[in-house]
């Protein structure tokens, strides 16, 4: 394979160069997936444009890789514009989810541009505002077992909860925290990322959300080896018909796994170390398909971007295991397969047939903006695949 041929992918990347504003943003005129639907930000005031960017951290990562891959600067520049546009769009009312997302691609965008680009001041001082709006919304929250960690709710409420507590929103966050950590060498960053892990490490308890509105238990899930999607036992959420406390999905484990061994870099606690390896084999065990696609929260339907978040998993555990074989090798095993059915699939893959096959249809492609993510998901899972199997 030529390595600076990213054919199997690009159409995907033209589609979100598509809907690209020169100066960032979204043109929804333009768009594949700018509609309202279950849980999506489309249609309303979030953000400039009436848009939901939820894909748009993905999508940046995708573009700087392909740019790197290829030379084509046109990746570069989208990438740059819509690190800028996240930057300048975060308020202080914003979800939790959207914070983290800028504090991600301003991470990304010092990453890939060395750290020299002269947007690079601007975007780390954007960077400590952001996390300054999320400071105010911080609290301290105390399990029935008696851990106290502090903790960053979603930003709305579920129920009588104060807290939604979606895995997958606070985990994006959290990855937010380490990078801005990354940017600052602020000390409290650190201290605050590590204690908010606890959320992601103290298991799941089927229990109220305290006299407080604040969830008292974590999100492990004992037995089962993944996250919860949410602590409350609430369905109807957006993408699927499951129980958020009786369900994992991959939409959460690949974010976990992406915080909790970033913050392990710093903080080599092995309960971080330990719940990404056991929730990358569940995505295998329970979620793959013997062709060696995967599902959302099972072998449901077939994704092609939960199949790129699998391979996405095992490429950011391979670095901590090349010491551990015996850990490395099954995990491998389940990224090859998927892989090959991700290489075989994508380069005649329709963006109008969504990036899945159906087998059960339990899972949905409502909302459009979280098929936009899963076509990204799927573009970074391509890239890394290349990396770990393609030389």
């Amino acid at each position: 394979m030529n390595l600076e041929d990213i054919g199997p992918i690009e159409h995907i990347l033209k589609a979100f160069l598509a809907e690209a504003l020169p100066d960032g943003g979204i043109d929804a005129s333009k768009s594949l997936w700018q509609e309202p639907g279950t849980g999506s930000g489309a249609g309303s005031d979030l953000f400039p444009g009436r848009i939901d960017p939820r894909h748009l951290r993905f999508a940046v990562e995708a573009f700087y890789r392909a740019s790197r891959s290829t030379g084509k600067n046109e990746y570069h520049t989208a990438a740059d514009a819509h690190v800028r546009f996240m930057a300048d769009s975060i308020r202080e009312d914003h979800p939790t989810w959207a914070m983290g997302n800028a504090l991600e691609m301003i991470g990304l965008f010092h990453w890939y541009n060395a750290n020299y680009n002269p947007q690079g001041a601007a975007l780390t001082e954007a960077a400590k505002r952001i996390v300054g709006y999320a400071r105010k919304r911080k609290v301290t929250v105390t399990t029935a077992d008696g851990v106290s960690f502090e903790h960053f709710p979603c930003g709305y409420t579920l129920g009588e909860a104060k807290d939604a507590g979606w895995t997958n929103d606070l985990s994006m966050f959290g990855s937010g925290l380490m990078w801005a950590y990354h940017l600052t060498n602020d000390e409290s960053i650190l201290q605050e990322a590590a204690s908010f892990a606890n959320y992601f490490v103290q298991p799941w308890k089927a229990r109220d959300s305290g006299p407080q509105g604040y969830w008292q238990c974590g999100t492990w899930r004992e037995g089962v080896g993944s996250w919860v999607i949410g602590p409350a036992h609430y369905s109807g959420f957006e993408s699927t018909g499951a129980y958020a406390d009786k369900a994992s999905w991959v939409f959460s484990s690949v974010t976990c796994i992406d915080y909790l061994l970033r913050l392990y870099h710093y903080r080599p606690g092995p309960a971080y170390l330990d719940r990404c390896l056991q929730a990358a084999r569940w995505a295998f065990d329970q979620c793959q398909f013997e062709d060696g696609s995967v599902g959302m929260c099972g072998r449901d339907d077939k994704w092609l971007g939960f199949t790129g978040d699998a391979i996405t998993q095992v490429a950011m555990l391979k670095p901590l295991l090349k010491r551990k074989p015996e850990e490395l090798q099954p995990l491998l095993d389940g990224a090859a397969k998927a892989w090959r059915y991700l290489n075989g699939r994508l380069p005649e893959a329709r963006i109008a047939d969504h990036g899945v096959e159906w087998i059960h249809r339990t899972t949905s492609i409502d909302p459009l903006v979280n098929v936009a993510m899963l076509w990204a998901s799927a573009a970074v899972g391509w890239l890394n695949g290349r990396e770990l199997f393609g030389r």
